[in-house]
């Protein structure tokens, strides 16, 4: 089991600054919006997305979303238990704290 010193939530400056070492900003909960869409454009140009079961039950992750993604969702609990599930399986996964709903409140 991997154990990494970093804590796995990240502020927004924090997820720029590692999307700008090119880290994938992955949205968790399927299907993505025009809103949160926009918001999370702010962090990233970029946005993938993938369903959270799927990240979890795949057999190479990193194929999928790379091997230090910050992960997002509503409010900052699924990416939470998904980047913990992903840190246990190896990879140096993160979560935007608060999700995309906490970045209105920046």
């Amino acid at each position: 089991m991997a154990v990494f010193n970093s804590k796995v939530g990240v502020d927004a400056d924090c997820a720029k600054s590692m999307m700008a070492s090119g880290a994938r900003l992955v949205w968790v909960l399927g299907a993505l919006d025009a809103r949160r869409h926009a918001l999370l454009q702010g962090i990233s140009e970029k946005v993938y997305s993938i369903d959270a079961d799927e990240l979890v039950e795949s057999k190479a992750p990193e194929k999928l979303v790379g091997k230090a993604p910050v992960l997002v969702c509503e409010h900052g609990i699924t990416s939470l238990f998904v980047a913990q599930r992903l840190r246990s399986k190896g990879i140096e996964a993160f979560s935007l704290e608060g999700g995309v709903d906490g970045m209105t409140k920046w």
